[in-house]
C-alpha cells in the first residue's frame, strides 16, 4: 500500500490542485471577486496566485518525501510521479492563477 500511495502521490495532488484551482476560478467569477480590491491586487488574483504557489510548495514537499523511498522501482516511481504532478501544477495552474478570464 505504501508502494501504491508514494507512487502515485504526485498525480493525486496535481489533479486536486487542479480541482481546487479551477473551482475557485468559477466561485470567484461568479461572486464577482474580481472587482474587489486588495493590497494592490483584488481578492480574485491574491487567492488564485496564493493557492496555486501552496500547492507548487506541496509538490516540492512531496517530492523530498518521494526521494526518501527504499532504493530501486519504488524509488523511481515515486521521484518520478511527484516530479510529473509538480510540472502539471505549474503548467496547469499558471494560466488560471495568473490570468483573470471572468467573462
Amino acid at each position: 500500500m505504501t508502494m501504491l500511495a508514494r507512487a502515485t502521490i504526485g498525480l493525486w495532488l496535481w489533479a486536486f490542485a487542479f480541482m481546487i484551482l479551477y473551482a475557485l476560478h468559477g466561485i470567484g467569477c461568479a461572486l464577482r471577486w474580481d472587482v474587489v480590491p486588495l493590497l494592490g491586487g483584488t481578492v480574485f488574483r491574491w487567492t488564485m496566485v496564493v493557492t496555486w504557489l501552496c500547492f507548487a510548495l506541496g509538490g516540492g514537499a512531496v517530492i523530498l518525501w518521494a526521494k526518501r523511498a527504499p532504493e530501486g522501482l519504488e524509488r523511481q516511481l515515486a521521484i518520478t510521479s511527484s516530479i510529473v504532478g509538480l510540472v502539471g501544477i505549474l503548467v496547469v495552474g499558471s494560466p488560471t492563477a495568473l490570468t483573470s478570464a471572468c467573462l
